[in-house]
């Protein structure tokens, strides 16, 4: 065997072994599209809710997530909303108490939205008044029924929900199409499944609660550029799982230009190797103490988009030596690492559009930006890689309302 042939076995090996986590995930789809959802019960019990609203220079759009909660049906009594002005040099704050809002204002450094939302957390709990704690975004908007639902299923034996994520600008250009299109597919295709099948789904960022007694003894603590995954990666340690419901609408705005695209997606993936390293030790020993099919899954699901990215790459050494191969032989090798090309752009289609077809019709992307997606997955795939030598070293907020555009 030529030296060459060595290292395409060897890429073709790596290959294989990446496949089973991406396999792992779409069996896990499949077999949860098939479960029906379960439904939580119309509860009697009005939890007291401190709805904290992270924002740093938002003036343009904080009114937005402040009116929609106020003016939602969940009892005015049971529910304070309150934003965390993060070192504001704008109106933000005096909007936010014009819209209605408890206006909290830091003044000390913050190294990213991770340690706003520990400050907001400690004083919710020094309170003592409050039996949950939801989180949302500067450009959130939440459907009228968003606390009623939630508050159903924290009733109904969850202890950390979340909800179902739309874009406000999802037809504004391809950028913001794909994004939208990214979030059905944490809808539909992650959350959902998961919570079908009794697995843990997974924090996205904003439009999600908890009760406090998931937290641990340290309150709040993350210390990655991606808190909602630390979060949930912890909380899965500690038996608590994440469940998705559906019916619990909020919207938010997504970033309309490359720059920005390219800014939130390193800082992902800068987050995501953060957390794959940090937590294995403490998810491994958890596992061996209660094995749980949960548990399990729930590392596995980080892993998905970095395995996609190396199936990708490794394909891609794999067919580069085969050739540069003078070898006859080599044209089928050939021939099978372009099939896994195809194959891989193929699912990426199939995914897109179930995605989509999966979701609401009020705020679908534009079929381009659906017709077009694996491109986004390509570039998502080449901020795992490029984190992985060039990791993003501070968090940079990507500015809302640029555009003028509001939510529909």
């Amino acid at each position: 065997m030529t030296g060459h042939a060595l290292a395409a076995m060897m890429f073709d090996m790596l290959c294989l072994g990446l496949s089973i986590v991406f396999f792992w995930s779409s069996t896990i789809v499949m077999v949860g599209l098939l479960k029906r959802p379960r439904r939580h019960p119309k509860a009697g019990r009005k939890l007291r809710f401190a709805v904290l609203i992270c924002a740093r220079n938002e003036e343009r759009v904080i009114r937005l997530p402040v009116k929609s909660i106020a003016m939602g049906k969940y009892p005015a009594d049971k529910r304070d909303v309150i934003v965390l002005a993060d070192n504001c040099s704008d109106a933000t704050a005096r909007r936010a108490r014009e819209a209605g809002a408890l206006v909290w204002e830091k003044r000390t450094p913050s190294a990213g939205k991770g340690d706003v939302l520990a400050w907001g957390v400690e004083r919710v709990v020094k309170d003592g008044s409050y039996d949950a704690i939801a989180v949302f975004d500067a450009d959130n908007i939440a459907c009228d029924r968003w606390l009623d639902e939630v508050n159903d299923a924290l009733n109904d034996g969850e202890s950390i929900v979340t909800g179902r994520r739309h874009s406000s600008n999802a037809k504004a250009n391809a950028i913001a199409g794909w994004y939208t299109v990214y979030w059905d597919m944490m809808n539909e295709l992650s959350n959902r499944v998961r919570t079908n099948l009794g697995l843990s789904g997974k924090l996205t960022g904003t439009g999600f609660a908890f009760l406090l007694g998931v937290l641990g003894p340290e309150g709040w603590k993350t210390h990655t550029m991606v808190e909602d995954v630390e979060f949930t990666v912890q909380s899965n340690i500690r038996s608590h799982r994440v469940a998705y419901v559906e019916s619990a609408d909020y919207a938010d705005e997504q970033p309309e230009t490359a720059r920005y695209m390219w800014r939130q997606l390193r800082r992902w993936a800068t987050g995501g190797w953060q957390v794959a390293r940090g937590y294995f030790k403490p998810w491994l020993r958890a596992l061996v103490r209660r094995p749980s099919l949960r548990l399990f899954d729930s590392y596995f699901a980080i892993l998905t988009g970095m395995s996609v990215a190396f199936l990708l790459f490794f394909n891609i050494v794999a067919l580069l030596v085969k050739l540069f191969s003078v070898s006859i032989d080599n044209v089928i090798a050939v021939f099978t690492s372009v099939l896994v090309f195809v194959f891989v752009f193929f699912m990426g289609w199939i995914t897109a559009f179930s995605a989509v077809a999966l979701s609401k019709r009020k705020r679908r992307p534009r079929w381009f930006a659906v017709a077009t997606f694996p491109v986004f997955s390509l570039i998502l795939s080449a901020s795992v890689l490029w984190t992985l030598v060039f990791p993003t070293k501070s968090w940079k907020p990507i500015p809302h309302g640029q555009t003028g555009k509001q939510a529909d």
